[in-house]
C-alpha cells in the first residue's frame, strides 16, 4: 500500500512541477511577444501572435490548475486520481 502511496505521489509531483514549467515558459512567450509590438498597435499577423501567446498561456495555466486540484485531493483527501489508480 505505501509503495502505491509513494508511485501517486510521484506522478502527481511531477505533474505539477511540468505544469509550472509549462506555465512558465507559456508566460515568458507571451510577455516576449507583447515586448515586440513597439507602437503598441500591432500588424494583423502581430496580433494572431498575440492571441495564440495568450491561448498557450491560458491552456497552461488551466493544466496547472489541474493538476494543483490533483495533487492537493492526493494529499490533503486522500484521492487517487481515476487515470492513476491500479485495477
Amino acid at each position: 500500500m505505501e509503495a502505491d502511496y509513494e508511485r501517486v505521489r510521484i506522478i502527481l509531483e511531477e505533474q505539477f512541477r511540468e505544469a509550472i514549467q509549462r506555465r512558465d515558459e507559456a508566460s515568458f512567450r507571451f510577455t516576449n511577444v507583447n515586448q515586440h509590438i513597439p507602437s503598441g498597435l500591432p500588424h494583423s499577423d502581430g496580433k494572431q501572435r498575440i492571441y495564440n501567446a495568450s491561448r498557450e498561456y491560458s491552456a497552461a495555466q488551466q493544466i496547472l490548475l489541474r493538476a494543483l486540484r490533483r495533487l492537493t485531493d492526493f494529499r490533503e483527501r486522500g484521492i487517487v486520481p481515476e487515470d492513476l489508480n491500479k485495477g
